[in-house]
């Protein structure tokens, strides 16, 4: 405590501790608990936002996007501003304006370009089998794009999202393989790939692929190979659709203002290369635009580099200070407080949306506002998921383990499971071959290494065979990655099991972030016989009481007064 350090000739606090939350620590119920105590832990020794101590990375929700600093503006109220979506009578959107209708139930998303993939995504799939009260129904869409994405497979309760997508009446997908989601398309079109496309990225900075750099700048990824096949980049797939769809002045117009990452058209005037709006741009013009505008943003006008330049040199940068990399220096320079521990603003909110939600006779919330609260209060989290089978009219003691799921850095984001190379890595770290399992409470209950096992919950069931492990909790069992494959080529010989078969779409399971957890309580037989097999020694004689939001409570957070 009370140590400093010299950064850039700026004497800055130095607290070289920190609290790092990891995968369903930081989503779902408790969410928000325990990143409000992480942050207060922080703030206690003025770990915050310091060198040391707890940094924050990319800007997701706080315009300007591209700078972490830069969005640190003054608020009314001394605090940093923050754009919570409206909740007051006049602004709050009553009917959503997309269907995971993030700005109509959650402020605390804001509303940026990423606000939609960070509200409840998951709503929609629910939501088009049975809308809730007093609330639209999801329709499907007319037509669907799916492009690199599989949510048949990646998406809670992956089978039930598959069903799903057997509604939508009209469904084109990019692919260069089949698999689980475009199984359902009616139009599969082909695209170059990475080795055979072009672009150009920001890098640097302090973006959170590249962590905390000195520099900052762009670099281009490009064609390596010509395609042997009659594909199209991307970039001209996007302008094609755009001008057959009746909209390519409003498609060129946001490559404009920076849809493809750098805005052509300065607002203070210092460039302009702007695409015209009444042609069709070829990708060489779109990236070609873009590496001017970049450059000449990045130098200040000293250097302005065109799509050959970057082909033949591969990136431009220029010096990042390292004060930038830390909020604390502009929070200060601004007089600005650190917005912990009372929460007031988010209780402001959460109590005009729950006045808006009640006006709209919206009374399924209820759970979700409890959250807006000026201080985090104590509750059992565990016990929703315990109890959730009581949902299903089912008795908790019958699901007695808890199943996990865990990132693979070998498998990432799930799109490279049909490569042969990478499950042979994969192979060589413990785990990715089924089912992992305490050994101890193995042998208890007769369960070998390789057995393959059958995982029930009250909505979905998977298999995989057992990895047993003393390094894993009694109660617990772990699939790494998402799988469950039932269409992509190889992945669906692996026969490996998947968490996201089991998990539910569930109001019950969403916060009030519109966010959930991937967990679930689970019972365990043997594939081959059926056999029901018990659980960990202690689940027999738990005790459950009831969860704190039982159906028809009242929050306080919706029944106190608003605060206009």
């Amino acid at each position: 405590m009370g140590q400093t350090i010299e950064i850039e000739g700026k004497t800055l606090p130095f607290r070289p501790v920190a609290v790092m939350l990891g995968k369903t620590v930081n989503n779902g119920w408790g969410g928000y608990h325990c990143c409000w105590a992480r942050t207060m832990l922080a703030v206690l020794v003025g770990a915050l936002e310091v060198p040391g101590g707890t940094l924050g990375t990319a800007v997701k929700l706080v315009r300007p996007a591209v700078s972490r600093v830069g969005s640190v503006l003054p608020g009314p109220d001394g605090l940093m501003a923050y754009q919570f979506n409206e909740t007051s009578r006049d602004g709050w959107m009553r009917t959503p304006h997309i269907r995971n209708a993030f700005k109509t139930l959650v402020p605390l998303v804001s509303d940026s370009p990423w606000s939609p993939a960070l509200g409840p995504a998951h709503l929609p799939w629910l939501f088009q089998k049975k809308a809730p009260e007093n609330w639209p129904r999801t329709r499907a869409p007319d037509v669907w794009f799916c492009y690199r994405t599989n949510p048949a497979i990646s998406s809670w309760d992956a089978p039930e999202v598959a069903e799903r997508l057997a509604e939508f009446p009209f469904i084109v997908a990019f692919a260069y393989t089949e698999d689980e989601t475009n199984h359902f398309a009616d139009i599969l079109l082909p695209e170059a790939l990475d080795l055979e496309s072009l672009q150009l990225i920001r890098i640097g900075s302090t973006k959170f692929t590249e962590q905390f750099w000195k520099h900052e700048g762009w670099a281009i990824r490009q064609p390596a190979v010509d395609s042997p096949c009659d594909t199209m980049d991307f970039t001209d797939i996007a302008t094609a659709l755009a001008a057959r769809a009746g909209i390519l002045d409003k498609y060129v117009a946001a490559i404009n203002r920076g849809a493809a990452g750098m805005a052509l058209r300065d607002r203070g005037g210092r460039f302009d290369y702007a695409l015209d709006e009444s042609k069709a741009p070829s990708r060489e013009q779109v990236w070609d635009a873009s590496a001017k505008a970049a450059s000449h943003d990045l130098t200040g006008g000293q250097e302005v580099r065109d799509l050959e330049w970057f082909k033949e040199h591969g990136f431009l940068l220029r010096p990042f200070p390292q004060l930038d990399w830390y909020l604390y220096p502009a929070l200060e320079r601004q007089g600005l407080r650190f917005e912990l521990p009372y929460q007031e603003r988010v209780v402001r909110h959460g109590r005009q949306l729950a006045n808006r939600l009640h006006e709209a006779g919206v009374g399924w919330w209820e759970h979700q506002l409890a959250e807006y609260e000026f201080m985090p209060t104590y509750e059992r989290f565990p016990e929703i998921w315990i109890e959730y089978a009581r949902e299903y009219g089912r008795d908790p003691q019958e699901f007695p383990f808890w199943a996990l799921t865990a990132r693979s850095m070998q498998y990432s984001w799930g799109a490279n499971v049909g490569l042969p190379l990478i499950n042979e890595v994969a192979n060589n770290i413990a785990g990715h071959r089924g089912l992992i399992m305490n050994r101890s409470v193995a042998r208890r209950l007769g369960i070998a290494e390789g057995e393959r096992l059958l995982v029930e919950s009250v909505s979905g069931h998977t298999e995989g065979e057992a990895v047993l492990r003393e390094g894993i909790r009694p109660d617990t069992v772990l699939m790494i990655g998402q799988f469950d494959h039932w269409k992509t080529p190889f992945a669906k010989d692996l026969k490996l099991p998947s968490l996201n078969s089991l998990t539910d779409l569930s109001l019950t399971l969403t916060d009030g972030t519109g966010s959930g957890s991937d967990v679930m309580r689970v019972r365990l037989r043997r594939a081959a016989s059926g056999e029901v097999l018990g659980g960990p020694p202690q689940a027999a004689s738990a005790v459950l009481p009831p969860p704190r939001a039982a159906a028809g409570a009242t929050s306080a957070a919706a029944t106190a007064p608003e605060a206009r």
